[in-house]
């Protein structure tokens, strides 16, 4: 039960980062792109607009991978001082204390995206609406519960993590 739950939390997260990755490089395709038609004197119309909507999307969908892996910056002078059963106990009440921040900050994005939805607002460019930003938003705020209930798992019951 266990493993096929890390698993599946993992597999989610390689996803959402996958497709940050690509997104990511999209961004970069474009912004070339606009360099070399804005010297041709033909700037690609919307460009601020695109990388906009694609970075909430790579920065978003990249932090359930990034909790996963561990490779966020960690302010670690404390809790090396702290004995392994204390830092244990550090480690559960920080990822409790994530797990009610994401949740909440996910809630918020999906009362901004049924706000969106009411309002009509769109971008100025293409009039795309905004509302799906903050949908993607908070289904990656809720992974990242998720990942951070898989690594509570991996430190209340250590062995077998990725």
């Amino acid at each position: 039960m266990k493993n096929t739950f890390l698993d599946t939390v993992f597999k989610i997260d390689i996803t959402f980062h996958a497709i940050a990755g690509s997104v990511l490089a999209f961004m970069m395709v474009i912004t070339l792109l606009d360099i070399v038609m804005r010297n041709m004197g033909s700037p690609i119309v919307g460009t601020v607009e695109i990388i906009s909507f694609c970075g909430s999307v790579v920065i978003g969908f990249a932090i359930p991978y990034t909790s996963w892996k561990k490779a966020h910056v960690y302010v670690d002078f404390l809790t090396e001082k702290l004995s392994p059963g204390n830092k244990r106990i550090m480690e559960i009440v920080t990822r409790c204390m994530g797990i009610v921040l994401f949740a909440f900050i996910g809630y918020n994005f999906i009362l901004y995206g049924l706000d969106l939805i009411k309002t009509k607002e769109v971008s100025p460019s293409f009039r795309l609406p905004y509302y799906p930003i903050p949908f993607g938003l908070s289904l990656s705020c809720f992974l990242q519960c998720l990942t951070l209930i898989a690594d509570l798992v991996k430190t209340v019951h250590p062995g077998g993590d990725k």
